[in-house]
């Protein structure tokens, strides 16, 4: 799984700022979480059942199970690519590259206006 290794090459604030920056355009037309989750696994469902129309089928169940590990690894590279973002912050904070008042630790010392 190599590839999980260079997600976190990649994780740094500058390829997001770039990807920001320079990268597609966003796509505006996102349904919720819920609402994509649903149209997924009702999608699904109609493939299975042309496969098998025991909706127990060791076929549905393979998929399900698959779907779980996929779902709980990228979750956890997700919240590790996040503290590795978080990471960076803050060394980036500590070491005088963010603006004053920018930084989370700033703004109980200057209310959040950047001590204007």
């Amino acid at each position: 799984m190599d590839y999980i290794q260079k997600i976190f090459k990649r994780a740094k604030v500058k390829n997001v700022v770039d990807h920001l920056l320079y990268g597609y355009e966003p796509d505006t037309d996102i349904a919720d979480y819920e609402n994509r989750m649903e149209e997924a696994f009702a999608q699904y469902g109609k493939i299975a059942d042309k496969y098998s129309g025991n909706k127990s089928s060791e076929l549905v169940d393979a998929a399900t199970a698959l779907t779980e590990v996929i779902s709980v690894v990228y979750m956890e590279i997700g919240f590790q690519a996040g503290l590795l973002f978080m990471q960076e912050v803050y060394h980036n904070s500590e070491r005088g590259h963010l603006l004053r008042g920018t930084a989370v630790r700033d703004i109980g010392e200057t209310g959040g206006n950047g001590g204007d």
